[in-house]
């Protein structure tokens, strides 16, 4: 017997290897709830100081709303509905107009989040969620639908998202940007 095994069998039936796999995990801990997790994710933003005046509105048994500063100092919304697995920002762009081109633009720059020759951390992988727009009255709202059950990813891309939509809309829309948000035009 080698010192290694003479040391385990010294210890009697404390040695014994302990196996966790993800079925004794997910038996031992209580779920974690989703809404938690999202203002968690959140809460991390604005304490690295990305969202200004953070807070949760509302919430119900499987619907929350989050508003916070963001970009340019505007006010957003996010809403998590846990029963359509469904993060949105509604009301987000003002005045887009159905057929017009900036909307069919927008529309095929969401749509591209997903092409698998993104990086992984700028794409939506299409496995996991779809990421669209809603126009409604003139007002676009970004919505990302999960797939599954991860909505700390979930929040991460979306707010990704949003950021690169607007990085977006500055470089070729920065007329409307300006109209709309105030945005200096350099």
């Amino acid at each position: 017997m080698d010192k290694h095994t003479q040391f385990a069998a010294d210890l009697g039936p404390v040695a014994a290897p302990l196996v966790i796999n993800a079925d004794t995990v997910s038996q031992a801990l209580p779920p974690r709830d989703a809404l938690e997790t999202v203002a968690e994710v959140l809460g991390a933003y604005a304490s690295r100081g990305v969202f200004q005046d953070y807070r949760m509105v509302k919430r119900k048994a499987d619907i929350a709303e989050f508003h916070f500063g963001w970009l340019y100092n505007q006010p957003f919304t996010l809403t998590c509905d846990l029963k359509r697995k469904r993060l949105s920002l509604p009301d987000l762009l003002p005045r887009i107009e159905k057929n017009s081109l900036m909307y069919k633009e927008l529309k095929a720059f969401l749509k591209a989040r997903s092409d698998p020759g993104l990086p992984d951390h700028r794409r939506v992988d299409s496995q996991l969620a779809t990421v669209e727009s809603r126009l409604r009255g003139g007002l676009v709202s970004i919505e990302l639908s999960l797939l599954g059950d991860d909505y700390e990813l979930g929040t991460r891309k979306l707010v990704n998202v949003v950021h690169e939509l607007f990085l977006f809309m500055n470089e070729y829309w920065a007329d409307y940007m300006w109209e709309n948000f105030r945005l200096n035009m350099e």
